[in-house]
């Protein structure tokens, strides 16, 4: 199992999810896109942590951390967010959530 994948109480396991490290997803209730990189289970729920860029197009600018529930994720299509993955692991730490890198 990935080391990005993090194991919680019970049978957790990374084949039931819908996404994996470094997909693009939208979040169809906060209107936002960004970069997958940690999935997880909290009381029964698959979720994400999610990089949502810094400026409105790049994560190479730095980002910021947020969780996300499964149920109202789907892919991203948008093509910067996409491009920037590549950036994303040169230029970022992880030491919390929630903060600016």
């Amino acid at each position: 199992m990935a080391a990005s994948v993090r194991k919680t109480l019970g049978s957790f396991s990374a084949a039931d999810c819908l996404f994996r490290p470094d997909d693009c997803v939208y979040n169809q209730d906060t209107k936002e896109h960004g970069l997958v990189k940690q999935v997880y289970e909290k009381d029964g729920v698959t979720r994400y942590k999610v990089w949502l860029p810094a400026t409105l197009e790049l994560l190479r600018w730095g980002h910021f951390v947020s969780d996300w529930a499964e149920g109202v994720l789907g892919l991203s299509d948008n093509i910067l967010l996409r491009s920037a993955r590549l950036y994303a692991g040169h230029n970022a730490r992880e030491d919390s959530d929630n903060s600016k890198y």
